[in-house]
């Protein structure tokens, strides 16, 4: 299983000091264990493939299928290069709410667990209830990981390495 970056750094490392160096390895690595990746184009394909998943789910695919080329690209750069502005010029389109079709549709999330028959959860959550309610991060977990909020209403110990910030850390490609 291929975990985000943020979460590798939560479980296994969370005490190195920041910025935590990754060496990336594009060749001589344990092909049993992780899975062949033949270029930097495939990990940008991967990276524009999740923010098409996520813009399907948020906006009907309107804003990823509204963009360019040239957008595409400079989201990619941006985050590649670690240029918070150019990454950010585009990004925030991907992240306003539009209040005049009531907002996202749903909310994409995944949260990954340590079980091996099912290492992550991920379904449809709208971001407004029935009742027109704005829904909180304790609701989405509610909902779809009940066994992680303790009955006095806070998140269980269980669940707490799980809920991933991004950390900085500086990848080195081979």
């Amino acid at each position: 299983m291929h975990y985000p970056i943020g979460l590798l750094f939560d479980l296994l490392a969370s005490s190195s000091a920041l910025p935590w160096n990754i060496t990336v390895h594009f060749k001589s690595f344990p092909e049993k264990d992780l899975l062949h990746c033949p270029s930097k184009d495939v990990i940008e394909a991967h990276f524009m493939s999740c923010m098409k998943e996520a813009d399907a789910l948020k906006h009907k695919s309107q804003v990823i299928n509204e963009m360019q080329k040239k957008d595409h690209k400079q989201l990619w750069m941006g985050l590649q290069n670690d240029r918070f502005d150019q990454f950010w010029a585009i990004n925030r389109k991907l992240m306003e709410y539009p209040a005049e079709e009531n907002g996202f549709r749903y909310i994409p999330f995944r949260i990954y667990q340590t079980t091996t028959e099912r290492p992550f959860i991920q379904k449809l959550f709208r971001p407004v209830a029935a009742d027109g309610q704005l829904h909180t991060l304790g609701d989405l977990l509610k909902e779809v990981c009940p066994s992680a909020i303790a009955p006095e209403g806070n998140i269980t110990s269980n669940i707490k390495p799980f809920i991933s910030c991004s950390k900085p850390f500086v990848v080195k490609v081979k």
